[in-house]
């Protein structure tokens, strides 16, 4: 995972600010993406879709949800994170759960 990436979520453990850890999610998407896949953007916009836009598949898609478990001590599921398909539903769902922090 990349320095930024890294900084990103110190910078959310100190702040708990939704924003911070949102600003981690380009290098997340891009350590789970595939080899040779294009990175995302430095900016995701809220449409994004994760499969189709970005190039995560389901599997993917359940190891970033591990990884943010693991790091940020939420409990996520792994039928939880089926029903996330955009950059926007995936905002809302970390939201969601940093809501119970």
């Amino acid at each position: 995972m990349s320095e930024a990436t890294i900084d990103a979520f110190l910078r959310f453990w100190q702040s708990l600010d939704p924003n911070d850890l949102f600003e981690a999610l380009p290098g997340l998407i891009a350590y789970h993406l595939p080899r040779g896949a294009k990175p995302p953007p430095d900016v995701l916009a809220d449409d994004l879709r994760l499969a189709q836009d970005l190039g995560l598949d389901s599997l993917a898609l359940s190891e970033m949800a591990f990884k943010i478990d693991e790091m940020l001590g939420l409990n996520i599921e792994t039928r939880e994170v089926t029903e996330v398909n955009t950059v926007g539903q995936l905002k809302a769902f970390l939201a969601e759960k940093i809501a119970t922090l």
